[in-house]
């Protein structure tokens, strides 16, 4: 059945209840979903819809009394009453659902799943930009976002909603370029959320995503000891190569001690952890082991499409992220 045959079948009436902020009295239209009632315009509906701009232009039968709702025909809307509630609020309710504010991934996932079905093509791109802002295409934008301590500590970081969730939702929209952030964070759990993956959305079943994840969880480990190279490098230029050797020993033995089970390269090592060294290092050898470690995160960075099976670079997947957002206004 497609999308207009599925709006035009009528189920008997049951006990319905309009929803109060999405029922406007002198709209002429009203909508089903479930047992939730909706008036709205069709004007501005047929505007921003093509399918209901479609179904709309169709001549209609004359309704029956089961089919009239407050002196308005009613259609019935086969999905959910929550997801027609976003999506009728995102059309005819400018204040909501515009970045930067985040929405709940119940908001954000009716309005995609929706604005795909009907066809709002605005909506779409609003729904990934809210996801674009929160897993990003650049290192720069990754460190700006601040999850590092929230991933050291195994939490899931603000703001960043459930990992297999996502991933299930992008399957019905081509946005590859938020796919490797989104890896990255899955990897950062322990694997027995991965595995389970009830807690991040998921299911026990091991789709392709999870799959993905788990194979490159042990290479996201292993980049771990790359990123922290800087810590056995000696530097020519050192002033006091005594005391910095010593302290990068220390240092070096500190991680294994502490860190050994730490996956994460993009954040085993933070700013302020420079300033702690700081005073323990020579001027040279600090500038040069932050050179080597933003160095090693980079390509680390670089390398994160691949490593998640993404067959697009960071460039490419730049370029397919501007032509699908368009202008920030939207």
């Amino acid at each position: 059945m497609d999308v207009l045959t599925e709006l035009l079948v009528i189920p008997p009436s049951s006990s319905l209840r309009p929803v109060p902020e999405l029922w406007f009295k002198d709209a002429s239209l009203i909508f089903q979903a479930e047992t939730s009632l909706f008036r709205v315009y069709s004007g501005i509906l047929a505007a921003r819809s093509s399918v209901f701009r479609d179904m709309l232009s169709f001549p209609q039968p004359e309704p029956s009394d089961l089919d009239v709702v407050d002196g308005c025909p009613r259609i019935v809307l086969h999905d959910t009453a929550a997801d027609v509630a976003a999506f009728f609020r995102a059309i005819f309710d400018s204040s909501f659902f515009v970045p930067p504010s985040a929405p709940s991934l119940d908001i954000l996932g009716g309005i995609l799943r929706l604005s795909i079905k009907y066809d709002v093509d605005y909506l779409t791109q609003r729904c990934l930009r809210h996801l674009s802002d929160i897993y990003p295409t650049t290192l720069k934008d990754w460190d700006l976002l601040g999850y590092s301590r929230d991933i050291i500590n195994f939490r899931a970081p603000p703001k960043v909603y459930p990992v297999f969730q996502i991933l299930e939702l992008l399957k019905e929209v081509e946005a590859p370029w938020l796919v490797p952030a989104i890896m990255y964070l899955g990897c950062s759990n322990p694997m027995e959320r991965i595995v389970d993956g009830v807690e991040l959305g998921g299911t026990p079943e091991m789709s392709p995503e999870k799959r993905t994840i788990i194979v490159a969880y042990t290479k996201q480990a292993n980049a771990v000891e790359p990123v922290l190279r800087f810590l056995k490098q000696r530097f020519p230029e050192c002033h006091t190569p005594a005391k910095c050797n010593a302290e990068l020993l220390q240092l070096s033995q500190f991680v294994a001690d502490n860190w050994s089970a730490c996956h994460f390269p993009l954040e085993i090592w933070e700013d302020h952890d420079w300033d702690q060294v700081a005073g323990d290092l020579c001027h040279a050898c600090v500038g040069q082991c932050r050179k080597t470690h933003a160095t090693a995160r980079q390509e680390f960075w670089d390398r994160m499409p691949a490593l998640f099976e993404v067959h697009h670079g960071w460039d490419e997947l730049q370029n397919l992220k501007d032509a699908a957002l368009g202008p920030r206004s939207v």
